[in-house]
């Protein structure tokens, strides 16, 4: 029976405060403290918990403290990152947070080309570290994202086509577990677990460091970019479905059908803040060679472009920047997505159908996958579903309330519309608190799930790590 159980939830916080405040070396804030709203504050609006406690970790060590309070007193464990991700489960009513925000050190060994990363870390911390060394870790498209939740999910970005996911480029990881214990986890120490943390999200413990492959990159990057009025967005869109999986690794081909463009340096006044499509692809070898200058030009002009045109800039302070004030905090943030082997007829009428009459802001995603993700194979990693050819992905948002329910079933119906071409994946980065059905499609169903539910049990058979897509421990005959 947990020390909790009959205690008010003040005593507790109380009680974990006095238990964690003699070795803790970072900083504990409860409801009483002044910054307690600032600091249970989350990217996605639609998440407002109420935590008992934040522990803003130092260290791996005091990562460990959190964890042994939260096993000790009963207490809901959950773990905050860099609190961008759309179910807003760094933080849970009630809970103890282990928040890893002040974690942000990165350390670059430019000769071996690693970068090892602590659990806090947003894009925007690595991109800063390897970009003076012309080097880079493929992470995802928003700098202000953590790389924790990102790279343990998958990691899917800019640069997957090229390098593969974040998770592929896993060389070790520090690991807080849920017995307190901290350990490294590789291919040669505690395989298992470093298997399962290459897709499985935050279900075997706390990474505290990452130590990544860096590769030689940059420091600029060849873009080209089409953008095209609604009335020419279809046709645009089935070359696009008929071209972009044919292209080679070097190139990244993305859609972007937009609900308000933004005011980017290549959009004419026209077109800010109206309905449009932007087609945009990526030379990811060195941009000065011509022939990213030829392919980025081509696939520019497909179709009938309103605007055409190719530049150069910065990866990290550039590219990987470029999305960020659209996703600004304190929105009300909903995702839901699918996976398809191919894009065309009326599956891409369906995502056109639902954009022309689209209410609410944000963008239909659209990535080409392929490339260096379908390198792996399937049962190397947790990550599954690596054939697929596309992504899509319905990003949105609003910021009034009383939208929600209307907002989040029109989402939910595009998506099921899509069903008939859709394979049964998901990514699990995209998960939100209405997806309890679709976490064991986006661990690769229900057989890989009872092998990563098997692993669970070994690492954390009472499922502390439980705030998340949820993967249950489970005995070898598969009983929970």
């Amino acid at each position: 029976m947990s020390e909790a159980r009959g205690v008010s939830r003040m005593t507790v916080t109380r009680r974990l405060e006095e238990a964690l405040r003699p070795d803790f070396r970072g900083l504990l804030i409860d409801a009483r403290h002044g910054d307690y709203d600032a600091a249970r504050a989350v990217w996605n609006a639609m998440c407002d918990p109420r935590p008992g406690l934040i522990a803003r970790c130092a260290d791996a060590r005091d990562v460990a403290l959190v964890v042994d309070a939260a096993r000790r007193y009963g207490v809901p464990l959950a773990v905050r990152g860099g609190g961008h991700a759309v179910s807003g489960r760094g933080y849970v009513e009630g809970c103890l947070t282990a928040d890893l925000s002040r974690m942000r050190r990165v350390e670059v060994d430019p000769r071996r080309r690693i970068a090892q990363a602590q659990g806090g870390c947003l894009l925007a911390d690595v991109d800063a570290a390897t970009e003076p060394h012309g080097l880079v870790v493929p992470l995802g498209t928003v700098s202000q994202t953590g790389i924790g939740g990102l790279a343990l999910g998958g990691g899917i970005g800019w640069l997957a086509r090229k390098y593969g996911l974040t998770c592929d480029n896993f060389l070790e990881l520090e690991v807080v577990l849920a017995d307190g214990d901290i350990v490294r986890a590789s291919q040669t120490s505690h395989p298992d677990l470093f298997w399962a943390l290459r897709g499985g999200s935050g279900n075997f413990g706390v990474v505290t460091l990452f130590t990544l492959r860096a590769h030689t990159f940059g420091p600029r990057i060849r873009i080209g970019v089409g953008l095209y009025r609604p009335r020419d967005a279809a046709r645009a869109l089935r070359i696009y479905g008929r071209q972009a999986a044919q292209l080679p690794r070097a190139v990244g081909w993305h859609a972007v059908l937009k609900r308000h463009m933004p005011p980017l340096p290549f959009v004419p006044p026209e077109l800010a803040g109206q309905r449009a499509l932007m087609l945009f692809s990526m030379w990811l070898e060195d941009a000065d060679d011509p022939a990213g200058d030829e392919i980025t030009t081509r696939l520019s002009q497909v179709g009938d472009p309103l605007v055409s045109t190719t530049l150069t800039l910065p990866f990290g302070t550039g590219m990987q920047r470029l999305m960020d004030p659209e996703w600004p905090d304190g929105r009300r943030y909903y995702t839901k997505d699918a996976r398809l082997s191919v894009l065309d007829g009326d599956a891409l009428e369906t995502l056109v159908a639902f954009w022309h009459r689209m209410p609410m802001s944000g963008e239909v995603q659209i990535v080409c996958l392929g490339g260096a993700l379908a390198d792996v194979p399937e049962d190397a990693s947790a990550f599954s579903h690596r054939d697929d050819a596309f992504w899509v992905n319905l990003s949105l948002h609003w910021t009034d309330p009383d939208r929600d329910a209307a907002h989040m079933s029109l989402a939910r119906r595009t998506i099921a519309g899509l069903s008939p071409w859709a394979t049964a994946g998901t990514y699990v980065n995209t998960l939100g608190v209405d997806d309890e059905h679709r976490v064991v499609d986006a661990f690769g169903g229900s057989d890989r799930y009872a092998q990563l539910g098997r692993i669970k049990a070994a690492y954390d058979p009472s499922n502390l790590f439980g705030r998340n897509a949820n993967i249950k421990p489970t005995g070898d005959e598969g009983g929970a």
